[in-house]
């Protein structure tokens, strides 16, 4: 079953070493160790090939608990061939540009075989993480939770992190829950979002980023209801119940309006 919880949080520990083992690494024996962990801390290793990307989740999560201690790694090859002792967790960050499906899903099952028992959580920046038979995919592959970044807030991942830490599954709900057509919707329909003003557009492209509400509002100088007044008319007008499926509809529509030629 998939579910969702929400959780509270400030800020947090973590190292940020480009070898995955530079505070956290091995002990005076040259046997891996666990991280050093205040108690009620959470020990999470980070999988992430790009380092600004690294770098910067790791400072994200920094700001947002204090439970988490963070090791980070520059490829699952790293994170195997380093054997640490005592992570709770592993966040594997696939890029769109570099992983494909079928890489994402071996990587998954490298690490399930490795790593048995450690819950896994993937990351994934690429479209088709918007997809729910690529969620499904990641999850029956050994993953305990999928979390597409191009519509999660970092307060919603971290609260992922110790859903799925606990024992639970997490996905995107909403996507799961997406009713999908065995086709992709034909070409004249590419023309849907051409309804939306360019406000309405202006709107849509940072929630395409993921933007909360307030955020949205502060960089386009709008008021919080006006921007919820905006998203109320583009997921009318793009047949959405939600601002999940919005997005969702709204990026399959670039897709099919790109094959097609559509696009300036």
């Amino acid at each position: 079953m998939i579910k969702h919880n929400a959780f509270g949080g400030s800020k947090l520990h973590g190292s940020d070493g480009s070898n995955g083992l530079s505070e956290h690494g091995k002990g005076s024996n040259g046997t891996s160790r666990a991280p050093d962990l205040h108690e009620g801390a959470i020990a999470v290793g980070l999988i992430d090939c790009l380092r600004f990307s690294r770098d910067c989740t790791i400072q994200a999560l920094r700001t947002m608990h204090s439970e988490l201690s963070i090791v980070p790694f520059a490829s699952v090859a790293d994170c195997i061939g380093a054997e640490p002792v005592g992570l709770h967790l592993i966040l594997y960050y696939s890029h769109g540009e570099s992983s494909s499906e079928m890489l994402v899903l071996q990587h998954v099952k490298e690490l399930r075989g490795a790593f048995d028992g450690t819950p896994i959580i993937v990351l994934s920046d690429a479209r088709t993480a918007l997809q729910p038979r690529n969620i499904r995919n990641a999850l029956n592959s050994g993953a305990q939770g999928f979390i597409p970044t191009s519509i999660t807030e970092m307060s919603a991942a971290v609260a992922a992190i110790r859903f799925v830490k606990d024992g639970g599954t997490f996905a995107p709900l909403d996507l799961l829950l997406t009713q999908r057509t065995t086709s992709p919707p034909p070409a004249s329909e590419a023309s849907a979002t051409k309804h939306l003003t360019p406000r309405q557009m202006t709107v849509l492209s940072h929630l395409r980023q993921g933007k909360a509400n307030k955020i949205i509002a502060y960089e386009l100088g709008m008021t919080e209801s006006t921007v919820k007044v905006h998203i109320r008319n583009i997921m009318r007008k793009m047949g959405a119940t939600n601002r999940t499926q919005a997005v969702y509809k709204s990026q399959q529509l670039n897709e099919v309006a790109d094959s097609a030629g559509l696009t300036e």
